[in-house]
Parts: C-alpha cells; structure tokens; sequence
C-alpha cells in the first residue's frame, strides 16, 4: 500500500504540503501512525480503548502556520482509523482532499422482496459479509495475515440497526434480535434469500437496513487542545464512530465541505458529524452539507464534572468524569474559571479560577482554586463547568439531508446564530436545547440562541416527544419545584416551516427566560409550548400559545 503518513513526518512549522493531484493513497492502521494516550469526548468507553490509541494518516503535534493542500486526491482507508489528529497546534488548513473507507464499518443492505418471511436481500458492494450455517457476519478487509479487520455478526448484542424508507425519506429502529434467519441461501455475490425467524419481521421491500457496531473506538477525526483550525473544500463519504470531534480547541472552522454519503450509500457517519466539546473562541460550520447520520450533526457542549471530594483546607475539590464515554481528557488548564452547579437546578451559585490541576487518574482530577469553597457543596451530586471553554457557536448556509438523528444540539453561553441553513427531514428536532448533571453530563446554559431564516422541512418525523417539537429547550431539572431559568433567550425568526407530522410545528420551552418569535411562514399552525418559562412574545398569525 501506498503510505500516506509518511508525507508527513518532516513537515515544519509555516509549509504547505500538497499532494499529488488526484492520487489516491491507500492507508490501514499497521502502516499508520498509532498513537497513545488520545481519550476522545463522547466516544468508547474504558474497556473499549482503554489505551486510547489512535491510527492516523495525518498526525501533527506541537505545529503551527502549515496547509495541507489535499489537490484532489482522497485518503482511502483499509480498516478502522481516525484519519486525522492534531495536537496542541495553532493556525493549521487542510482543504481539497477526500476521505473514504474501501469497506465502510456501517453495512447496508436493501430488502429486494418479501414473501411470508422469505426475503431476497441486495447488500451494498461496498460491503463484506459471510455467511456460517444460519448466521450473517459483517467483516472487515483482510489484514496481512489473511485475517478480518474486524467481524461482527448480524443480530449481535452492540449492533445497531436502522431502516431507511426511500420512499418516505425517513428511518426507524429495527430490533437487532429480527435479523435471525432460520436459513441463509447465497444466490450470487451480493444477493442472499433469508428466511426470517419471525416471519412478520418489518422487512419492507425497497427499504434499507443500515447496521454498525455502536463502540465508537476510533473517530473521524480527532483535533485537541488546538488554535486556528480550518478544514475546507473537503469531501468525506465516512466516517466511523464518531465524526470531526474538536475538544479543548480555540476557534475551528468547517467551510465548504461534502459530508455526503458515496453514491449509492445512504450513511456517512456512525454517530454525530462535528462535536464540539469544551471548546472556545469561534466556532464556524458554513456552506456545508451533511446527509445520512445515525446520530446528530452538530454536538456543542461542555462536561459536567461531580465533585466528589474536598481536599484538605478550604480552597480544593476532586471531580470526576461521570459519562462512561467521556474521560482521560484534560478538561482545566491553570487560569481557567469554573462555575459550580446545583445537581437538581442546574443553577450556577459560585465562581472559582484554577490555580493547578493534578490528574488523579483517568477519571478524577484535583482542582487548586484561588479561592474559599462556597457554602452549600453537596458531595457526589453537585458539579463544576469548566467556564472558560464556552464557544461562539455560527452555523450557515447548510444543508443538513435526512437523518436518524437531530440538527444542532447546543449548550454554550457563547453567542449562537444558525441562519440560511435547510433542515430536511430530521429524525428529532432541527435544534435541541438541554443541559444535564445526570445523564450525559454534557454542560451548560445557554444566553441567547438566533434561529433565523431556516427552512425546517418534515423534522421531528420520530415524534419521540410530545407535539414533536421542531425546536426543543429541554434542560434536565431535576428538582420538580424550581422555577428557576435555565437558558435565557430564543430569538427565532424569518423561517419556514414545512411538513409538520402532527399537523402543527412546535416550538417547546422548558425553564426559558423569554423568546422572540416572529415573521415565521407555517404551512400549519404554530404552537409555542411553555413549561416553567417566561415572557414570549409573537406576531405570527398561525402562532398558539399554550401552557404545558
């Protein structure tokens, strides 16, 4: 194979490497960088990488003022990788290149026919199968000892499976166990006659099954502790476990980048497409396009982290990662400020700087403060934000295809504006609020969010939560007197919305200080649904105000 990493083992400070013009370099992980010690936000959990290893075609550390001009040429890996890594580096731009997989790790299969059970199944080219007795396994390509890159079968216990309805351009949840087969008949080289162990087994012809293992053990990409990153004019046809996930970096920008399926794939991405986790400066996702997710395609958040002891003195705390998915990470740097945050509020009730930091081990880290601990602390349930690595969020002009997932999650204090963007059949809402201490931990309030001059079309098909909100606030308050605001305020305005699944677009409000919401263009009514929130104001015609 043709080694792309060896491009750059010797690129110093302010070059710009280009590639050669359309050259498709093939990379697996042996002949990769592999690298330690890279814990990832969201992503697998300790036993699943506990060394969090990464095997990488492009890996800068420590690098500032370089490009990485792609000319056309794709990166096309053999196995499971995360392609890029940039560590602790400042001004880096990589643009005109393209990323895909030979055999994605997300299969996909269409159903040809049905009959009472005994189906015909057409599995993409693209993907590698073999059949034992009565069982399907999905496999990887072969490695240099003949053996798969990696193998599960069909119905196994963390396998995934959704179904697209090309017809309807919406996906549902398929239960892993009705891919049993009471008998597997091979017809040619993609085609196989099953018989399904449950004979009413939603196999609907012309559908199709997209199926992954859901251990997120390697990632789209990786950047981490950086300043200045731009990736653009880029064409990524997969990515697994995860998508570009930035964690502790100041100012990242996606511009112009194809974030599409391959032709005739209908999945780009195992999970999220851009997370974004503790980051700060300016955060920028403009004229891009995103189609076929299994999970959101923009993920803006911090880390709650529990205080789970008080050091000595008066001035210290242990806290520690809670989330199975989230650790190992250097979440403080010295300088930074932290909030602490009531468990069952989500109120903020003091403020702290970070004079050091001690990483216990991969789960707790001890906390130097400048200051006395405030009265009140609760032990094991309160937690700390990290308040420093709170981005401003722009996303614009985009064009976010059908999903499985939801649109733009969010919680930062920084300013957020998502404008002239298309959200076109989203399995959850276009944009989704929230904020928890108990579940996720992903962290924190919100000041102001602009939703303006998007076309919301068909979103919310899953109708998961009540009415179906298309907007959705919806911190996790855990104590059911407070009345206290979580977020502050919405401003949603000059949008359309289209296709509403239950006759009527919803915008849901949960501990919301106050919202704007005017010049909207409904094909149905609109209700503005508020829980424990404040002031809305309106003077859209099709809008209703209702208390829930």
């Amino acid at each position: 194979m043709n080694d792309c990493s060896a491009l750059f083992l010797c690129v110093d400070d302010g070059q710009t490497v280009t590639l050669e013009k359309d050259k498709i370099y093939h990379v697996s992980p042996e002949d990769s960088y592999i690298k330690t010690g890279f814990f990832c936000s969201n992503t697998a959990k300790y036993d699943e990488n506990p060394t969090g290893v990464r095997y990488c075609a492009i890996f800068l550390q420590n690098k500032h003022d370089i490009t990485i001009d792609g000319n056309g040429a794709t990166i096309l890996i053999h196995g499971k990788m995360t392609p890029f890594l940039l560590d602790h580096c400042e001004n880096i731009t990589i643009r005109n290149l393209t990323v895909d997989y030979a055999c994605p790790t997300m299969t996909e299969f269409t159903v040809l026919s049905n009959d009472n059970g005994v189906c015909e199944i057409r599995i993409h080219p693209d993907c590698r199968f073999r059949v034992q007795g009565n069982e399907l396994y999905w496999c990887g390509e072969e490695d240099a000892n003949g053996n798969p890159r990696w193998e599960n079968r069909s119905n196994a216990p963390k396998r995934y499976v959704k179904v697209l309805d090309p017809v309807t351009q919406t996906c549902r949840d398929f239960r892993r166990d009705d891919l049993t087969f009471e008998h597997i008949e091979q017809l040619d080289e993609h085609t196989l006659r099953v018989t399904l162990a449950d004979r009413d087994a939603d196999f609907v012809p012309g559908c199709v099954f997209q199926t992954r293992n859901i251990v997120r053990d390697q990632v789209g990409g990786l950047s981490q502790h950086c300043k200045n990153i731009v990736f653009e004019n880029m064409r990524i046809c997969f990515m697994h476990g995860l998508g570009m996930v930035s964690q502790f970096c100041d100012t990242v920008t996606f511009r112009n980048c194809d974030m599409t399926p391959k032709k005739g794939r209908s999945v780009a991405s195992t999970a999220d497409f851009f997370q974004f986790s503790g980051c700060s400066g300016r955060l920028l996702v403009e004229n891009c396009k995103a189609y076929g997710a299994q999970d959101d395609y923009i993920n803006v958040h911090g880390t709650h982290l529990r205080i789970v002891k008080t050091d000595g003195g008066n001035d210290r705390i242990t806290v520690r990662f809670m989330h199975a998915e989230t650790w190992g990470l250097q979440a403080f740097e010295a300088g930074d400020c932290i909030e602490f945050i009531k468990w069952d509020t989500l109120q903020p009730y003091a403020q702290a700087k970070v004079l050091s930091f001690v990483r216990k081990d991969d789960f707790e880290i001890e906390l130097q403060l400048d200051t006395a601990l405030p009265d009140g602390i609760e032990i094991d349930k309160d937690v700390v934000e990290n308040a420093t690595r709170t981005p401003d969020l722009y996303v614009r002009n985009c064009d976010f295809g059908v999903t499985a997932g939801r649109g733009v999650l969010c919680t930062t204090r920084g300013e957020v504006i998502i404008e002239n963007n298309r959200f076109y059949h989203l399995w959850g809402p276009a944009l989704l609020v929230e904020d928890d201490c108990n579940f996720w931990f992903e962290s924190g309030y919100t000041r102001h969010i602009v939703f303006r001059n998007n076309e919301v079309i068909g979103c919310e098909y899953a109708n998961t939560y009540k009415d179906a909100p298309v907007i959705r606030f919806s911190p996790k308050v855990m104590d059911e007197n407070s009345t206290a605001f979580v977020h502050g305020k919405l401003t949603c305005t000059g949008n359309v919305f289209r296709k509403a699944w239950t006759g009527k677009h919803t915008i849901r409000l949960e501990y919301v200080e106050s919202a704007d919401v005017y010049g909207n263009d409904c094909d149905a009514p609109l209700q503005i649904s508020s829980f424990r929130s404040g002031v809305c104001n309106t003077d859209d015609a099709c809008a209703v105000h209702v208390d829930a």
